[in-house]
């Protein structure tokens, strides 16, 4: 059982990867509609939430494999990558409290840099996790 969790915690960084590089693309291409016309933004910004809240379930997913991983005596090759985790996890949910809903090119850039934050996160926790 801890192989095809393990197996399933080390797919994720990928599928992380991939969502979090898609919505940062997203998240780049709304802040310059917002700056030339903040009338045509509602599609693009309602899909940059989706894919910020697919990015942060997928967090979610990904700290729930590594606690049971934890549980069932699995550890990391370096103990920072339980901080990366973290940062995984938390950095969308705490930069969605820090941003206002009110500035919308002040919002976007929060945002995007929570997602920077998650990718630099995500590879360096794929670097500290194998034992």
């Amino acid at each position: 059982m801890q192989s095809f969790i393990l197996n399933l915690h080390q797919a994720m960084v990928w599928v992380i990867l991939a969502v979090a590089g898609i919505t940062l693309i997203c998240g780049i291409v709304l802040f310059f509609l917002a700056r030339n016309n903040a009338a045509s933004l509602g599609n693009v910004q309602r899909i940059f939430r989706i894919l910020l809240s697919i990015t942060a379930a997928l967090g979610v997913l990904q700290a729930i494999f590594g606690g049971l991983l934890f549980l069932q005596g699995g550890r990391p090759g370096e103990g920072l990558h339980y901080v990366y985790g973290l940062i995984v996890l938390g950095a969308i949910p705490v930069a969605y409290v820090y941003s206002d809903q009110k500035q919308v090119r002040r919002d976007i850039i929060i945002m995007v840099i929570a997602v920077v934050a998650v990718i630099g996160a995500a590879i360096r926790a794929l670097a500290t996790g194998a034992p």
